[in-house]
């Protein structure tokens, strides 16, 4: 009996000490939880205030930087540059990585060999990274005359089957045409007429995708009048303002865009608070961040499924317009408007949590004092 008395005793201490342990164990498992947890807050919360109280931005990473945020997918980018290729290809990959999968590549003008060569060259290799190009042609360097319209016809021809051998996603038929005329042998009328006559015959050419035309802004109301024709897409280029004078008429040119050609016949190929320099509508960063906002909030309501911010960089040719600036830093647009586009106002986006994976079975150590 005395044995047995101390086989039992010996017994319960074990069941003691093994029940110490699972406390103790799963105690250390949830402090592991809880600081991976407060970690996780503490760096978030360092990278909100070091965004928010910095004038420049860092380099922009593969997720934005606000825990909530997330970019509208229908947003995309217009890209220049093309006479320094080498840093194109550096802002495609970064355009990438962020989430931009629709770019415009520079329009060059037909006249301009070097700009075309090196506009192409663009495009083969934005296309070879997965990238959905818009791409195409314009006559903007010189006046559009009844004279030399044929050329610029058979341009456009050449052009649409250069974009179809080579993998464009979207061929535009031209940037502004009309207010690149001459105004007497060539009228407005006269050149919308022109181009829906040369949509209908590259239809039967370019077959990848959609065929479009940039409308510039101040002539909407000329192309919803005479309509788009074969023209596939009619999107058009619209700021808020610029020069000095803003008001909500962008707000009415969308409305009446939809309404006119339906929310899959219409996008934006550009827009930015204002055609003549972010500087212009304002040097305060905070204030074009707002302005960004403003109109992609805006253009996601209007039910437009597509909008393309113009434009990624400044370059030499074409400062004042970029979400980065020519000394590398970012504008506030580019992290607080842009990699935020799809923002907690349009749609609920569950807050990151940090996991821990934890093994089926945690072996139990007894408690040691000293």
């Amino acid at each position: 009996m005395r044995y047995i008395g101390i086989i039992i005793l010996i017994v319960l201490c074990l069941i003691l000490l093994l029940l110490t342990g699972c406390i103790v164990n799963t105690v250390n498992a949830e402090t592991v939880i809880e600081n991976i947890e407060n970690q996780k807050d503490f760096n978030q919360s360092s990278n909100n205030f070091q965004s928010s109280s910095t004038g420049s931005v860092q380099e922009p990473t593969e997720e934005p930087e606000t825990e909530n945020s997330q970019e509208w997918s229908g947003l995309g980018i217009c890209l220049h540059g093309v006479d320094n290729l080498p840093e194109l290809y550096d802002d495609v990959d970064t355009l990438l990585a962020n989430g931009f999968t629709q770019i415009r590549i520079h329009t060059p003008t037909y006249t301009n060999s070097n700009a075309l060569t090196l506009s192409k060259t663009a495009v083969l290799h934005t296309v070879a990274k997965g990238v959905q190009v818009i791409w195409g042609i314009t006559g903007g360097e010189v006046p559009i005359t009844a004279a030399n319209w044929a050329a610029h016809r058979q341009a456009i021809l050449d052009a649409a089957q250069w974009s179809q051998d080579n993998g464009v996603y979207e061929f535009l038929l031209g940037n502004e045409e009309t207010a690149h005329v001459d105004g007497t042998t060539m009228t407005v009328a006269q050149i919308i007429i022109n181009l829906k006559s040369v949509a209908t015959d590259v239809q039967a050419i370019f077959t990848n995708g959609n065929v479009s035309y940039s409308c510039w802004g101040a002539k909407i109301d000329d192309w919803i009048t005479a309509g788009k024709g074969d023209i596939d897409i009619l999107p058009s280029n619209l700021y808020m303002g610029g020069n000095g004078s803003y008001d909500d008429g962008w707000k009415t040119l969308i409305t009446n865009l939809v309404n006119a050609f339906g929310v899959d016949g219409t996008y934006l190929t550009e827009f930015g608070p204002s055609w003549s320099g972010l500087d212009d509508y304002s040097e305060d960063e905070a204030v074009q961040a707002a302005a960004v906002t403003e109109m992609i909030e805006y253009i996601k309501a209007s039910g437009m499924t597509r909008a393309l911010f113009f434009t990624y960089r400044d370059t030499s040719w074409l400062s004042g317009f970029g979400a980065r600036k020519s000394d590398g830093t970012y504008r506030l647009l580019w992290n607080q408007a842009l990699l935020n586009s799809g923002s907690i106002k349009s749609i609920t986006v569950p807050a990151k949590t940090a996991k821990i994976s934890l093994p089926d079975t945690i072996a139990l150590m007894p408690k040691i004092t000293r």
